[in-house]
Parts: C-alpha cells; structure tokens; sequence
C-alpha cells in the first residue's frame, strides 16, 4: 500500500517557488522528502528516479539546485548511487 500524501515544509515550497523550480527538480524534492521521512540518508539511483519521469542528467541538475538553495548534502560516491541527506531547517 503506497501512502498518498507527501508532506512539504514551507521552508522548501517558498525555495523551490523562488528558484523557479522546474518539474525534474519537483519530482526529485517530493521523492526525496518522501523516502526521507524512513531514513536520514536516501540513496538516489537512476532506475528509481526513472520511474518518476527525471532522466539522470535532469537528476544531476536537480541534486545541484537543491544542493545550492541550501536544502539537502549530497555525498557524491563513485560508481554508485549518490547519498542524499535532507534539511529540514535552514
């Protein structure tokens, strides 16, 4: 059973909205608060993100977004899924 509710800090809706986020970098904000809510890292494969519609070049570019407005860390790993760590707070 899939939960249908993602719940959104304002700190990232008025980020997002202030950036102008396009929808890849949607798509990867609601994946990754949704998975963070079980894990305080979140893996960010190419596969699972494909799934959502975001190719892994629109992923680069939304992990970078994101990274900049202050919103998550990323611990880029070589040959693997990038370690995503989000930020609740400023």
């Amino acid at each position: 059973m899939s939960r249908q509710f993602i719940k959104v800090p304002k700190m990232w809706q008025v980020c997002l909205a202030e950036k102008k986020a396009d929808g890849p970098t949607y798509r990867v904000a609601l994946y990754l608060l949704d998975r963070s809510a079980w894990s305080e890292e979140v893996p960010l494969g190419n596969r699972v993100l494909e799934k959502h519609g975001v190719n892994r070049w629109a992923k680069w570019r939304a992990l970078e977004e994101l990274r900049r407005a202050g919103l998550i860390a990323v611990e880029a790993r070589r040959g693997r899924a990038p370690l995503v760590r989000v930020r609740w707070t400023c």
